[in-house]
């Protein structure tokens, strides 16, 4: 038998036994298999029946995200697995004692160890019980509750409107433009007057929200400037006045 004869014939019989060995091999990948798990949304809250536990129901957050209530677990929940946590039915108790480091209920315990975690916590404002006394409670104890808020948002947490969760959660945080009749977006722009003693920020705005005023303060500002016709929100009005600061017409 010649050499080139010998090498064909190892050849075909080595061609054979792969293919009896990819026959024999028959690797199935696992059908439930998830290569890319969703991010978890952990919803915390007091009791049940809280506007945030819509989220469970909300098809646009369900496709995105694993949705998981930490009373249906018992509180049997690691805050670390979780992308977001969304805090409901906030009690003043609850609030009081998670603004001093006190975690003596299920509830406290898992706020103060996401707190503490680092993790992104948002907060509906209709769940905040202290609110709810806006107009009835004396401003100096109403004010001094709400530096425990202020204290919360300087640490990270996110405070919003229900209208605004599913937004935020979503990723769409920012406000749409307003367009005005020539298809030119409206001018809201907060700058700072040309006051030689200071102090003073002009806003030409329509509505001055918390946040403006919480802007304008950073300035150091003592005195804000509005036109006749602008719009003060209850939340910037109370801002202002624990803060000294006064509005004038300009």
């Amino acid at each position: 038998m010649e050499f080139k004869e010998l090498v064909e014939q190892i050849a075909v019989k080595v061609a054979e036994r792969i293919a009896e060995l990819e026959e024999s091999l028959q690797i199935e990948a696992p059908s439930s298999v998830e290569l890319c798990p969703k991010p978890k949304i952990l919803i915390l809250t007091e009791d049940h029946g809280t506007a945030c536990h819509e989220l469970l129901e909300k098809e646009s957050l369900k496709h995105k995200f694993e949705i998981i209530c930490a009373l249906n677990e018992e509180y049997q929940c690691d805050s670390q697995q979780f992308d977001r946590i969304v805090l409901g039915s906030f009690s003043n108790t609850s609030l009081g004692k998670i603004a001093e480091g006190i975690g003596d209920t299920p509830f406290t315990q898992a706020v103060m160890k996401a707190i503490l975690l680092g993790k992104q916590l948002i907060v509906p404002n209709e769940e905040m019980e202290l609110f709810q006394y806006r107009e009835t409670a004396p401003k100096l104890y109403y004010g001094r509750m709400m530096q425990k808020i202020e204290f919360l948002k300087n640490i990270g947490i996110q405070f919003c409107n229900a209208d605004q969760l599913e937004s935020i959660l979503l990723g769409n945080e920012g406000v749409p433009e307003k367009k005005s009749c020539t298809g030119e977006p409206a001018k809201e722009v907060a700058e700072v007057c040309e006051n030689k003693s200071g102090g003073s920020v002009k806003f030409e705005k329509r509505i001055i929200t918390e946040r403006d005023i919480r802007t304008a303060y950073e300035q150091h500002a003592t005195q804000i400037c509005i036109a006749q016709k602008t719009i003060i929100t209850d939340l910037a009005r109370e801002y202002a006045e624990q803060r000294g600061i006064s509005f004038t017409i300009g």
